[in-house]
């Protein structure tokens, strides 16, 4: 996948994608890797209905997103 963002997340790897839609506005989706073996899946940034007004706005809901699911499952 290309134009990704790489992020390192309590030791994790996360990958965030932010991608324009039409009309306005913009979406996003993360995976995140433990090692190299992981084939993970994206998991989409859901915003109720609607788009993230900015680029920034959606890269750090996945962030946030990405961080809940680290975290939830280092106390698993």
């Amino acid at each position: 996948m290309d134009g990704y963002i790489r992020h390192q997340i309590e030791g994790a790897s996360v990958d965030i994608d932010v991608v324009p839609v039409k009309p306005h506005g913009f979406c996003a989706r993360f995976r995140i890797f433990r090692d190299a073996s992981d084939e993970p899946e994206w998991h989409q940034v859901h915003v109720s209905g609607s788009v993230f007004n900015t680029a920034a706005a959606a890269e750090e809901a996945a962030r946030s997103m990405a961080l809940e699911k680290v975290l939830a499952r280092g106390n698993g």
